[in-house]
């Protein structure tokens, strides 16, 4: 068992590579140098704190120690409780912070799961393909869920997420029992709470997100190719990564003043957009956000952003102008890559490194 949960933690560690996801504990995630304690395996962290790694043990029903030999015991690693099948319910204590990539995936006997207000970041798949999974409530300190955190979970019908929530990853939720039953999709998009999780791939038209929704999950309008405008209201503080990737026909994106954060590659490819006004409340723009909007022919970063990061406008060929505020300090590789009619451009002071190629192929580009 314990060799084939090495693998498996392998295989979710290419996965978050692929996905472009961080893993939470990688430093742990083989175990090679795990101490053993009854029927636990666990490493100690950089902090002086455990995290459990393995478990040896066949229970149906497991309280998780808070402490193991003297140590506070604040993770569950990546695939520690992998392929418990006789696992029925888990109680995990106050202590633990972090759930890891793949934890409790494919404890098939799992019925339901409470996640205590401690945690703050459930891993990618780490309840993957608990098939009797039927009802699932996030503590109110969660800010994270991962790719495919509750993905094939089929029984599962009931979801609490807190607002607290801020990150929600790809398919987090897909091919449950909540996922499949039409009548929790609102006009084509599926909300869990105030979380907008998923847009069919044939929504059309203008949508309106409903008020109150605090987050869009990652992918959540991707490949949408007839979706032609998208009003984000004030509540809405997260756009996730590639969330309106590839929607070809995008023209007019309306984004709310409380929006702080646009993840990587959120328009990349939204050939058809032709303004947006980021407002002053962002501070973050991920890279690749707005690459290959070939129709953008200008765009202002607000003030409080810091760092234009890596192709976050290459292949924005219509690009004319763009201005960059006091507060950045630093340009990405190939930030404005092939920006052909590019005339100007006023680099700040503050800016104290610019990557390579940051400016290559403006061919129009006469003054810096």
């Amino acid at each position: 068992m314990k060799k084939t949960k090495k693998i498996i933690s392998l295989l979710l560690s290419v996965l978050m590579i692929i996905t472009a996801l961080p893993l939470t504990a990688v430093n742990s995630f083989a175990a090679d140098n795990g101490i053993t304690s009854g029927k636990y395996e666990y490493v100690v962290l950089d902090d002086g704190t455990a995290e459990i790694t393995d478990y040896f043990g066949s229970a149906t029903k497991l309280t998780i120690p808070s402490e193991i030999d003297g140590y506070k015991v604040t993770s569950i690693g990546s695939s520690a409780f992998y392929g418990c099948t006789s696992l029925t319910s888990v109680t995990i204590p106050n202590s633990v912070t972090e759930i890891g990539a793949g934890a409790f995936g494919g404890c098939t006997s799992f019925t339901s799961i409470i996640i205590p207000d401690s945690i703050t970041s459930i891993g990618a798949s780490a309840f993957f393909n608990c098939v009797n999974l039927k009802n699932v409530s996030l503590g109110n300190s969660v800010t994270s869920i991962g790719d495919y955190a509750f993905g094939g979970c089929t029984s599962l019908t009931s979801i609490t997420i807190p607002d607290s929530v801020t990150s929600i990853g790809n398919d987090a939720f897909a091919s449950t029992a909540y996922y499949k039953d039409e009548s929790n999709w609102d006009n084509g998009i599926l909300y869990i709470g105030n979380h907008l999780i998923k847009a069919k791939e044939n929504t059309s038209g203008s949508v309106e997100i409903k008020q109150g929704t605090k987050t869009i999950a990652d992918n959540a309008f991707r490949d949408c190719t007839s979706l032609i405008g998208i009003i984000i209201p004030n509540s809405v503080t997260n756009i996730g990564k590639a969330a309106f990737n590839g929607c070809t026909k995008l023209k007019n994106v309306a984004l709310g003043n409380s929006v702080t954060s646009i993840g990587w590659y959120a328009f990349d490819g939204c050939t058809s957009l032709t303004n947006i006004t980021i407002p002053n409340s962002v501070t973050s723009i991920g890279v690749y956000a707005f690459r290959n909007c070939a129709s953008l022919t200008s765009i202002t970063i607000p003030d409080g952003v810091t760092s234009i990061g890596r192709e976050t406008f290459s292949g924005c060929t219509s690009l004319t102008s763009i201005t960059i505020p006091d507060s950045v300090t630093s340009i990405g590789k190939e930030a404005f890559n092939g920006c052909r009619l590019l005339k100007g451009i006023t680099i700040p002071n503050s800016v104290t490194s610019i990557g390579v190629y940051a400016f290559r192929n403006c061919a129009s580009l006469t003054s810096i």
